[in-house]
Order: C-alpha cells, then sequence, then structure tokens
C-alpha cells in the first residue's frame, strides 16, 4: 500500500468531546482529509483496545488509509493492521520486523540526529520528528525541539541514500501546522507531512479542521514564493504605484515596540497613509489580525518571559491569518537573553521581513556579533555582510534587511544594496524602530512581493532623510525630526499623484557574491 503522510492522525481517546465517539471522531477526520491514522491507547486493557482497533480499523479499510497500532505489536498482529508506530524505549525496530514480517509499516519516534540515524540503519519505514512544540498530550522525555530541530534532522536525512519519509509531531495544530510543514525545510528535503492528536481528536468539527490542516500541508504559503532575477530599474519603476497604494488602502499596523518610539512610530506610520495601533494587549490580538489589510511589527525592545509571551501570541495569530509580520531584534547580540528570545521566536513564527542592524542580523543568523547596548559595533566588509544576509534570508523563508551605512536587502536570490540617508537618523532615538513601520505597512500591499516592499520601505524613509536634512531651518538632529515627518508625507503625496522625481535621487544597486 502507497503511504501518504501528509495529514498523520493520531489518536487519544480522553480528548473526544462530550456527545460524541472516537470512531466518529476518526471517521469525520478522514472525510476531512486524514491520510493516515495511529492508534493511541496506553491505559487500555488489550481486550478493550483489541475491540476497538478492529472498529477503527474497518474506518481505515473502507477510506484506503493505513492504520499504525502504537507500541503494541500484539494487537497489530491481532487485527492484521497495516504496521506499528514504536517509541525510543520500546521493542527496536529490527526485533518488530522480525515479528511482524517485511511487509508492515514500522515508525520510530526521534528527537536527535543520533536517534534518526539508528532508525534508518535498523531499516524504519518513517520517522516520527519531535517533539517539535511542548504537548498536553504526552508528557515528552526531552525538551521541545522546534523549527531549528526539525531542519538538523531533515539535513541529516537529505544525505541519506534510502529515501525516508518523516513527519513532525508536537502541538502541530491550526496555528502551528504551517509554519512546521514549511519553515522546516532545508535544500533538498522537507517533511513528508504533520502528526495531529488534540487539534482533530478535540475538535468540534474534525471533518473541517482536518480539510482546513490538510490544506496547510499541501498549499505553499505566498513567502514560499521567490520573485527573482529583478533589476534595479525595474523595481524603481513599481515603487510608486505600491507606496500611493498604502495611502489608497490605509493598512493597520499593529505595533509591539518600544516605549521610546511609540508616539516617533505612530506619527511616521500616518505620514505614509497608514494607521497604527499600539496594542498589548493579548485578548484583542486576535481582532486586530483579523483585519485583511493589517500587519504586525515586532520590535524586541525587551526580552522579558512576559515580552516574549506577548510577541508569541501576536505572531501566532497573525500567521495564521497570513498577515505580514516585521521582526526587529533590537539588541539581539547583547545578551544571552536576547539571544535566546530570538531563537526562540523563530522557532515558533514566520518573519516576513527580518530588519536589523549589522550585529542584529548577525545574531539572528547565529554569527558572532559586536555591540554594545542595542547599537552595533561590527565592521565587517560588504562581502560579509552579503553573504550572511543572504543565508538568513534562504533559511528562514523571507527578506533580511541589514541597516548601516549600506543598507542591504536580500530575499537569498536577488541582494541589493541601497546608499541613501543621512548621519542624523544615527544621531536621533528609534530612527530604525520607525523603518520597522514603514516596512510593515508596505508589506501589507505588496505581500507576493515582499522585496518589493522593503526596497520601496527603505528608499522612503531613506530619502525623506536626505531632503528633511537639508531643508530650511534644519540645523541638527532636533530640528531634523520634524521636518523628516513631513517630507515622508511629501513623499506620499508625490506618489499618489504619480510623479516619481524623488526617486531620481536613489543609490542603489545590484549586489553579486563572487563565488
Amino acid at each position: 500500500m502507497a503511504v501518504d503522510y501528509s495529514l498523520y492522525l493520531v489518536t487519544d481517546s480522553g480528548l473526544v468531546p462530550p456527545g460524541t465517539t472516537l470512531e466518529e471522531q476518526v471517521e469525520k477526520a478522514i472525510k476531512g482529509g486524514v491520510t493516515l491514522v495511529q492508534l493511541r491507547e496506553k491505559d487500555t486493557e488489550t481486550k478493550d483496545f483489541i475491540k476497538k482497533a478492529k472498529k477503527i480499523h474497518d474506518l481505515t479499510k473502507k477510506a484506503g488509509i493505513p492504520l499504525l497500532i502504537n507500541d503494541r505489536l500484539d494487537v497489530a498482529l491481532a487485527i492484521d493492521a497495516e504496521g506499528v508506530h514504536i517509541g525510543q524505549e520500546d521493542i527496536d525496530v529490527a526485533t518488530a520486523r522480525k515479528l511482524l514480517g517485511p511487509d508492515k509499516i514500522i515508525g520510530i519516534s526521534v528527537t536527535y540526529v543520533s536517534e534518526a540515524t539508528k532508525a534508518v540503519e535498523d531499516g524504519a519505514d518513517y520517522l516520527g520528528v519531535g517533539a517539535v512544540y511542548d504537548t498536553s498530550t504526552k508528557i515528552p522525555k526531552n525538551p521541545p525541539i522546534g523549527i531549528s530541530g526539525l531542519r538538523k534532522i531533515l539535513s541529516y536525512l537529505s544525505s541519506v541514500k534510502t529515501y525516508i519519509p518523516a513527519v513532525a509531531i508536537g502541538s502541530v495544530n491550526l496555528a502551528t501546522a504551517r509554519n512546521v510543514m514549511h519553515l522546516s525545510a532545508v535544500p533538498g528535503r522537507s517533511l513528508d507531512g504533520i502528526a495531529v492528536v488534540s487539534a482533530i481528536i478535540a475538535s468540534a468539527d474534525p471533518e473541517s479542521t482536518s480539510r482546513e490542516m490538510l490544506n496547510m500541508v499541501k498549499e505553499a504559503p505566498y513567502w514560499m514564493s521567490v520573485i527573482n532575477d529583478r533589476t534595479p530599474s525595474a523595481i524603481l519603476n513599481d515603487i510608486p504605484a505600491l507606496l500611493a497604494k498604502v495611502q489608497e488602502e490605509g493598512p493597520l499596523v499593529h505595533q509591539l515596540i518600544n516605549r521610546v518610539a511609540i508616539n516617533f512610530a505612530a506619527n511616521v506610520t500616518l505620514a505614509i497613509g497608514a494607521s497604527p495601533v499600539m496594542s498589548e494587549n493579548i485578548p484583542e490580538f486576535g481582532d486586530l489580525a483579523s483585519v485583511p489589510s493589517s500587519s504586525l511589527l515586532v520590535n524586541m525592545n525587551s526580552a522579558v518571559p512576559e515580552s516574549l509571551d506577548r510577541y508569541i501570541a501576536a505572531t501566532t495569530k497573525y500567521n495564521l491569518q497570513l498577515r505580514p509580520v516585521v521582526l526587529d531584534p533590537v539588541g539581539a547580540g547583547f545578551s544571552s537573553l536576547r539571544r535566546e528570545a530570538v531563537k526562540t521566536l523563530l522557532n515558533r513564527a514566520h518573519f516576513d521581513i527580518i530588519k536589523g542592524n549589522e550585529g542584529e542580523i548577525f545574531t539572528v543568523a547565529g554569527e558572532t556579533s559586536s555591540m554594545r547596548g542595542v547599537d552595533s559595533t561590527g565592521n565587517s566588509t560588504i562581502e560579509k555582510k552579503v553573504h550572511i544576509a543572504e543565508g538568513l534570508a534562504t533559511k528562514e523563508k523571507t527578506i533580511v534587511v541589514m541597516t548601516g551605512p549600506q543598507d542591504i536587502i536580500s530575499d537569498g536570490l536577488t541582494t541589493f544594496v541601497l546608499s541613501n540617508g543621512h548621519e542624523y537618523l544615527s544621531h536621533i532615538t528609534a530612527s530604525g524602530c520607525v523603518l520597522g513601520s514603514i516596512l510593515a505597512a508596505c508589506s501589507v500591499v505588496s505581500k507576493e512581493d515582499r522585496f518589493l516592499a522593503a526596497v520601496a520601505a527603505v528608499l522612503m524613509f531613506t530619502i525623506a532623510a536626505e531632503r528633511a536634512a537639508v531643508a530650511p531651518g534644519v540645523r541638527g538632529p532636533g530640528t531634523f525630526i520634524p521636518v523628516l515627518l513631513d517630507e515622508l508625507y511629501i513623499l506620499k503625496q508625490m506618489c499618489a499623484n504619480n510623479d516619481s522625481s524623488w526617486l531620481e535621487q536613489a543609490r542603489i544597486e545590484r549586489y553579486l557574491l563572487t563565488t
């Protein structure tokens, strides 16, 4: 039997809602698209287990999908199930194979590359990888591995000559399924599916839940597509229309931002035609994310647990709705607390754009960085910075914006270096924070082309800064700030009037790394 691991249902009778049965939940889930079922009944006596297994097997045979039994080879043999799933502390794969024969499916749970290596050597038919996140359905022996842990095992599997399917398990639900499935992919290898427990078994409507989750597995999100081989001139031609669209649509920009930047960021957001919301109230995050023309800016002003919980809660809501999310990893390399916070965020969420200075982007990429507080003190070559930006963009399926004397923007395939801006930007607070606001606004109206959104936002901000710095009456940073707001507003109006003359100031080139 050919096995489709796309949506792998693992049962738990204790999660079945009142008024229904496990058999009814499984039947509805199969109608919704479940492709494989594992019967897991840890506390059931053998006689009752076999009885229940026969009922579930009748459903799976009718649907033409396999039924696997968790741990219990005796039950699998008694009902002639298609196979078993075993854990690291259960019977070994070789012995299970001798007892079940060559045609049965044998899967095994793995957490680390060493366990995956042994499973492959022992002849497992597939791997259940996890737990990805904390789960309430099973007490994990090991800490959750997150997206980064999945990538490690998939990287190993990409080097194995014999193809071994892999599914992710551990709090994979409607909020996490898309990120788990698509962010974990590495060059040459991706997951074959997701294993789901409570999200389906405990659902009031397991059929629709299964259908929605299968769509998340099968359909790649917009951020998986890359528009490559673009030239600076082509990008510049598209910028005025994009910025005019910001004013036309007035997108909602939800900002979790540094308190010293709130007023400035709100004013900048209004100046370019968008609408700022500075809410930190977790209960209303879902309502904000449900607004069709909305985006989220996570400005990592704090890495304490309560702030991190807030960031995760917000990104979860926006990721679920496929709304753009921008990450500004403020001071990421300054402390171990912030470095760990960044790792947690990348393990839990997808970010359409990651913006930071050299030290911050290097830290996010897992490289050694040099920082003093939230300021970068790095002085890497342009080649090194482009290399890091391209690698991070490819790994995280994102757009990287590395700010500095030269701004580097990369989607992993195309990299632009922008050389606009003014030194006054380095002498005022929150200049980087407000750039995040513009990036978030632009990403709403150019969701499928986030690279264009990033270039438009950076050029609008840096050219407005150049214009403001030479305006009459500007003598330094104090008089620069209000004129910067004026110039952003003026550029917005110029775009609305189809006037692109300001872009003649753009200093932009495509950068190609030498190999």
